[in-house]
C-alpha cells in the first residue's frame, strides 16, 4: 500500500510502497477515505516536535475497516469508522476519573503499537506509526481508536473530526465550558481556531472576535459563526477586543502555539477571564506572566488538550451536531491527493487554507 514517509526533518515526505502487516489482538485494519494534513504533522516533520524516524505522518482520518483483530468485538469488516488518535488505557487514575485525554499510561507521542512493535514495513525496516498514521492507504490501529459512523455520512468530513473540530470545539465546550451570554476571543483561524469560532457558536457565546492575519480566514470565520473579525495586521487587537467586549473576553483562546500570539491572548482577556492555549507550543516557548493581575482581577491561564474529550461521549456528540447543521465542516476542506501533501504543508505554512484533506 502506498503512504507518505518522515525519514528526514526537513525534508519532503516520500510517497512509496510500504508492506503492511494485519491486525493483532485489539487493533484493527483500516482502509483510509480521507485524513486531515494538520499542523501537527508539520511540526513533526519540521523536527519542533519530533518522534521516531522513519515514520508514516496523519492523525486525522476516516475510513472502512477490512479486518480486525482478536478481541474486537465494537466493529466489523465494511463498518464506517472516524479515527481518534487518543489511546487511553482505561486502568490509570485519570482515566478512572473521566479524563482519557490526561491519560497516564499511553503516551500521545508513541511511535509503535501497543506491544512495543510495528505493522509498517519497506525492505527489512521498520517504518514506526505516529498515532493513526493517516497518511497512507490502510492503517492499523488500536482498535479503540475507531468510532464506528453511519455509512451514509461523507468520510471526508468526518475525518476532520478526529482533530482539528475535537480539539476546537472542545476547546469551547469542555475545557471553557462557554455559555449563553459569555464573550469570547480565538487569536489564529486555522483548523483549529476556526472550530473553536464554531464551538464558542453552539455553546451560545454572545461576542465571538476572530484575530487573524489572513482575510480569507476572517471571512470563513465570520460564516462560521464570529460576530466580530480583527485583521491584527491592520488594526490593534488589543484595543479592538476591549472594545468590543466591554473590557476583555470571558475566554482568550489562542490556537497557534506561538510565544507572541499567546502573550496576546493573556492580554485579551478581561476580569475573571480565561486564556485557554490550545495551540502546540514549541517544547522550548516561555512567556512572561503578570502574577499580580492573575491575582487582583482573578484571571486564569489553562491548557487544552485534545478539547479536554471523553472520545465515547464526544465524538457522537459532534456527529449529532453536524447532522443538525450547527457544526459546519465542508467550507473548511480543501481536497488534494496523496501526493500533493508536501503542498499542503507550504499551504499551512502560508497560511492559506484551513485545513487541506487527503482524499484516497
Amino acid at each position: 500500500m502506498k503512504a507518505a514517509v518522515l525519514y528526514e526533518y526537513g525534508a519532503p515526505l516520500v510517497i512509496e510502497e510500504l508492506e503492511l502487516d494485519p491486525p493483532r489482538e485489539g487493533e484493527l485494519l483500516v482502509r483510509m477515505a480521507a485524513s486531515g494534513v494538520c499542523h501537527s504533522d508539520l511540526h513533526t516533520a519540521r523536527g519542533i516536535h519530533p518522534t521516531a524516524v522513519p515514520t508514516v505522518l496523519g492523525h486525522e482520518g476516516a475510513g472502512v475497516v477490512e479486518e480486525v483483530g482478536p478481541g474486537v468485538t465494537h466493529v466489523e469488516p465494511g463498518d464506517h469508522v472516524m479515527l481518534t488518535w487518543l489511546p487511553y488505557c482505561g486502568r490509570c487514575r485519570q482515566c478512572r476519573r473521566g479524563r482519557p485525554n490526561r491519560c497516564e499510561e499511553v503516551a500521545w507521542y508513541d511511535t509503535t503499537l501497543a506491544d512495543g512493535t510495528c505493522r509498517l514495513h519497506k525492505d527489512g525496516q521498520r517504518i514506526h506509526h505516529y498515532n493513526t498514521s493517516s497518511f497512507a492507504e490502510r492503517s492499523v490501529v488500536p482498535a479503540q481508536t475507531a468510532i464506528p459512523v453511519d455509512p451514509d455520512l461523507p468520510l471526508t468530513e468526518l475525518a476532520l473530526m478526529g482533530c482539528a473540530v475535537m480539539t476546537g470545539v472542545g476547546a469551547a465546550l469542555n475545557t471553557a465550558g462557554v455559555r449563553p451570554g459569555d464573550t469570547a476571543v480565538v487569536v489564529g483561524c486555522g483548523g483549529v481556531g476556526l472550530n473553536v469560532v464554531q464551538g464558542c457558536a453552539i455553546g451560545g457565546a454572545t461576542t465571538i472576535v476572530a484575530v487573524d492575519i489572513v482575510q480569507s480566514k476572517l471571512e470563513l470565520a465570520r460564516e462560521l459563526g464570529a460576530t466580530h473579525a480583527v485583521d491584527a495586521g491592520v488594526e490593534d487587537p488589543i484595543e479592538s477586543v476591549r472594545d468590543l467586549t466591554g473590557g476583555g473576553a470571558d475566554y482568550a483562546f489562542e490556537a497557534l502555539g506561538s510565544p507572541q500570539t499567546i502573550d496576546l491572548a493573556l492580554r485579551l482577556t478581561g476580569r475573571g477571564g480565561q486564556a485557554i492555549l490550545v495551540g502546540m507550543a514549541p517544547p522550548d516557548a516561555r512567556i512572561p506572566v503578570d502574577a499580580l493581575t492573575l491575582t487582583v482581577e482573578e484571571r486564569a491561564v489553562r491548557g487544552c488538550w485534545y478539547g479536554s474529550c471523553v472520545p465515547l461521549r464526544d465524538f457522537p456528540i459532534l456527529v449529532d451536531l453536524y447532522r443538525s447543521g450547527r457544526l459546519r465542516l465542508d467550507p473548511l476542506i480543501t481536497r488534494c491527493s496523496l501526493e500533493d501533501v508536501n503542498e499542503a504543508f507550504r499551504q499551512i505554512e502560508a497560511g492559506s487554507t484551513a485545513r487541506s484533506v487527503i482524499v484516497f
